[in-house]
């Protein structure tokens, strides 16, 4: 990996946690889903304790990285967003506190985008190829490049604006769209042809 800042291993700013605790039939709990290739986690879905079949859960907490123990292998991890704290998962997924004072949880999540941890966990995956998986310290081994903080926040502005204008192209392109194809609907019903023209296209 070539880097101008040191590389190290996640295990440097990362704390496994399990703490796992039974849940109760009559309180509603809210699942999660791990996208693959490090595109977030989203909410499942809701269900009464009664619902679920596993009754040893873990709590996840609002910016803990959350690591599938089978799906890690296709980019199955990421940070939990705010509107997740308190959701549950099974022991089949890692749970790992952040120090922030090393690393920035942005910062994280945009190399956890890269594809570069996907393709470095490939050395831990065993097992059947429907069920290759890894285990809690495997995810620790994964190097990355680690920056000082203040030049993490740097790069997460940096970031941040790249975001920001590709929005505002998607958005000019789709209007770009929106006005050309309105253009086309009202050329083919014959109301606009050439500027200043009307039926131009139409007529001979």
């Amino acid at each position: 990996m070539n880097s101008k800042y040191p590389v190290v291993k996640m295990e440097r700013f990362l704390q496994n946690r399990k703490e796992f605790f039974t849940i109760n039939d009559n309180i509603e709990y809210k699942l999660v889903t791990v996208q693959l290739h490090a595109r977030g986690i989203h909410e499942r879905s809701r269900l009464l304790g009664s619902e679920i079949k596993t009754k040893k859960q873990q709590r996840i907490k609002a910016g803990d990285l959350l690591v599938a123990e089978i799906d890690a292998k296709v980019g199955g991890y990421g940070i939990v967003p705010p509107e997740l704290d308190g959701a549950i998962v099974s022991g089949h997924y890692f749970l790992y506190e952040i120090d922030k004072s090393q690393v920035e949880p942005d910062y994280l999540e945009y190399y956890l985008q890269s594809g570069n941890p996907e393709q470095d966990v490939q050395q831990f995956v065993k097992g059947s190829v429907n069920y290759a998986a890894i285990r809690s310290q495997h995810f620790l081994q994964i190097e990355i490049p680690l920056p000082p903080i203040d030049e993490q926040r740097k790069i997460i502005f940096l970031m941040h604006k790249v975001s920001e204008m590709r929005g505002y192209q998607l958005q000019i392109l789709s209007e770009i769209e929106s006005l050309f194809q309105a253009m086309l609907d009202r050329a083919f019903q014959g109301e606009l042809l050439e500027f200043g023209k009307p039926n131009a296209i139409f007529t001979k």
